[in-house]
């Protein structure tokens, strides 16, 4: 990581050099909170190499034993092993013998499960398959010698992937694991959670737990007060049993043992912990039964002591949660309606509407329709309601897809309260079909559209293209790509797409400048 002072930046258009420092693992995620950052890395622990593949029942040293020979063998061979598994852990995590700021194993087994399952190590669900690692330090400080001082903060994960939740004081880690459920013979899914306290330009371990289903994204966690919020799904579960047919003969038949379901739990964070107190997070309530059959959660919001909560499958439920009891959150407000919402967006003062991205589907089978953008009223929890919505039509003779970045990527979505502007990243796809048939190129689009956003209207106003329309089919792209942004600045609009950067006016749309990226580009596909 790398730091510059941007505080001359008008006035001399310089970016000095300020610090750097090297992480353990791959990038994760980031927060900076006022001047402090905290930067979260990952990494997969490769048990196979040091610990699965010797002590394999397959080993030319364990086939001729019987079971308790192999246990007994395998047992002591462990033994010899874990010095240097335990040094190679040490040594690729540079930990350099200082586990200090290293979370104890030992408590993530007590938080997470009592399953015998959970136990083991190493396989399926263990709580050796990753670690993670938060590194934290002050942005504005003066660092000697140009390195960054930081503060690190490590944990073992039953996972190598996870999502970051931040708020101002606390930092969740979410991974997605499984655990064996012997009465049903079914692999369950399960979410993992681990809580870090942010103290200025510090971490430290404050809580673990774990909660059925697995979470969407990010937005599925919240930190209010003393409790953490989660919503998950879990996914219908099926088994393979030994079966007999009519005939007598054996075979193998796939049956389903569980239904998909959706759930929102509340959880207390602990004070503290330490040797008498205990880190794990208590189930303080619940709200089950979200969604009708089959159907799955796609968007999520918490907002202070409510939630917004949407499932879909071939409609879209449209859920409101009073959560100001933690023992007692309950849906007070539902509504049905098409299509479906991947983000949503509190706006107003008074947080009274939400603008929702998503897509507009077809009520009896599903299928998508084309990119939507609504504005709900959600003033009454108990009677919230659908203002007015914005949906790329397709014409019934054409074949089209629309979509926007916005609906899985939150920071490509950009709404201005002030002079309630939406702006938001839009692709296009159409291609017409002739009445013989046969298909013709249609509408392409790849850029952004602006709306004008009313108490009851979505107006869009004008369109910013970042690449010629005639081009998107067969133009030579390379992995090299700007991710979609956008960005105000005195009046003008400048959004950042592809392989493009431009600057327009926020007000009309016209073009003020435009940076071609690939212009000199000589990459032959």
């Amino acid at each position: 990581v790398r730091v510059y002072d941007t505080k001359h930046l008008a006035t001399h258009g310089k970016l000095p050099f300020k610090g750097f420092r090297n992480l353990n693992g791959n990038y994760r995620s980031a927060r900076s909170i006022g001047n402090n950052a905290h930067i979260v890395t990952n990494t997969f622990m490769n048990n196979y190499q040091y610990l699965e593949g010797p002590l394999s029942r397959f080993q030319p040293e364990f086939r001729e034993l019987d079971e308790h020979e192999y246990i007994h063998q395998a047992k002591k061979k462990a033994q010899s092993l874990v010095h240097t598994y335990s040094g190679q852990i040490l040594k690729e995590l540079r930990l350099r013998g200082n586990c200090r700021n290293t979370v104890k194993v030992t408590l993530l087994q007590q938080g997470l499960s009592t399953d015998k399952d959970m136990m083991n190590v190493t396989y399926s669900s263990g709580i050796l398959n990753g670690y993670a690692e938060i590194t934290s330090f002050d942005m504005a400080a003066n660092y000697r010698r140009k390195i960054i001082g930081a503060r690190k903060t490590g944990m073992f994960l039953p996972t190598s992937w996870f999502q970051v939740y931040a708020s101002q004081t606390m930092m969740l880690l979410a991974g997605q694991g499984r655990h064996f459920q012997p009465d049903l013979s079914v692999y369950e899914e399960e979410t993992y959670l681990v809580g870090f306290r942010l103290d200025g330009a510090k971490s430290s371990a404050a809580a673990i737990g774990s909660v059925p289903g697995y979470i969407l994204n990010s937005f599925s966690l919240d930190h209010h007060e003393d409790t953490i919020r989660v919503a998950t799904s879990s996914r219908a579960q099926f088994r393979t049993v030994w079966k007999t047919n009519s005939d007598g003969r054996p075979f193998w038949s796939r049956e389903q043992v569980t239904e998909t379901t959706n759930q929102l739990y509340v959880l207390s964070v602990p004070e503290t912990y330490g040797a008498t107190k205990s880190p794990i997070m208590k189930e303080l309530g619940r709200v089950e039964g979200l969604g009708e059959k089959d159907e799955q959660i796609f968007a999520v919001r918490f907002l202070n002591n409510v939630a917004f909560v949407v499932t879909f499958r071939r409609t879209d439920p449209f859920y409101t949660i009073d959560l100001s009891d933690p023992t007692n959150p309950e849906v007070v407000g539902e509504l049905k309606i098409s299509g479906f919402s991947n983000y949503l967006h509190p706006i107003n003062d008074d947080q009274s509407q939400v603008l929702a991205i998503g897509q507009e589907a077809d009520p009896e089978t599903g299928r998508q329709i084309g990119l939507q953008v609504s504005l709900f009223d959600v003033s009454d929890l108990y009677n919230p309601s659908l203002l007015t919505k914005y949906v790329v039509n397709d014409d019934p003779t054409a074949r089209s897809y629309s979509s926007s970045n916005a609906q899985w990527e939150h920071r490509a979505f950009r709404y201005l309260d002030e002079s309630k502007i939406l702006i938001i990243p839009v692709s296009l796809r159409t291609s017409s079909r002739t009445v013989g048939g046969s298909h013709s190129s249609g509408t392409n689009f790849d850029g952004f559209w602006t709306f004008d956003i009313g108490p009851d209207k979505i107006e869009r106003t004008y369109a910013i293209s970042h690449v010629d329309p005639t081009r998107i089919n067969n133009y030579c792209w390379y992995p090299a790509r700007l991710q979609a942004r956008s960005f105000v600045f005195e009046g003008n609009l400048m959004t950042l797409k592809s392989h493009s950067v431009l600057s327009h006016s926020l007000t009309d749309g016209e073009k003020n400048w435009e940076l071609e990226l690939d212009e000199g580009n000589t990459i032959q596909c």
